[in-house]
């Protein structure tokens, strides 16, 4: 499990990683938006498993798994204000 662990947390990082990469490659702010959103709930959500697969439950399992669920409820809402934001301001490609 620690091998597969550590797997998780490279691909999250990897993840996160060509996230922000597409943040600077991009123009367009809907299309950041979901360059982001994505990145960051699948990188995170990556890195975390990782980290409770590695550490193991006893170590800070019960807290990584309430973080995990934190991020999964909480990204896609910000990402979904940021984009009605923009839209509401009539902000274009």
């Amino acid at each position: 499990m620690r091998i597969f662990g550590e797997i998780l947390l490279t691909l999250g990082l990897a993840f996160l990683w060509v996230g922000g990469l597409g943040m600077v490659r991009f123009r367009s702010p809907y299309v950041r938006l979901q360059v982001a959103g994505v990145a960051d709930i699948g990188g995170a959500a990556l890195f975390l498993l990782g980290l409770i697969l590695r550490e193991g439950w006893a170590a800070t399992g019960g807290l990584t798994i309430v973080l995990l669920l934190f991020l999964l409820f909480t990204g896609p809402l910000a990402t979904h204000a940021v984009a009605k934001s923009a839209f509401v301001r009539k902000i274009r490609d």
